[in-house]
């Protein structure tokens, strides 16, 4: 997603950016360049017991996108429904 006002890039859906407030816009994403990955061992009830948040550099910005394993930074990855996995 991208606000069409600001530009704030999200791989999760949402309704209004949460920077400024106007309109969300459908944005595709697929490939990235891994900046970083942290591992989560404490996660939101209802989901996965650990996984991995990661900062992907994609073409106009960043985007943080989950993953079940470690991305190593550097690496190519392909982001598809929020989930990233190595190319």
């Amino acid at each position: 997603m991208k606000c069409a006002k600001c530009g704030f890039l999200t791989s999760w859906k949402r309704i209004r950016c949460p920077v400024c407030g106007s309109c969300m816009a459908e944005f595709h994403v697929n490939k990235g360049i891994v900046l970083e990955s942290w591992k989560l061992n404490v996660t939101p009830e209802g989901l996965e017991e650990s996984y991995y948040i990661n900062l992907v550099k994609v073409e106009n910005g960043k985007i943080l996108c989950k993953s079940k394993e470690h991305l190593t930074e550097g690496s190519s990855t392909i982001i598809e429904d929020n989930v990233c996995r190595s190319l």
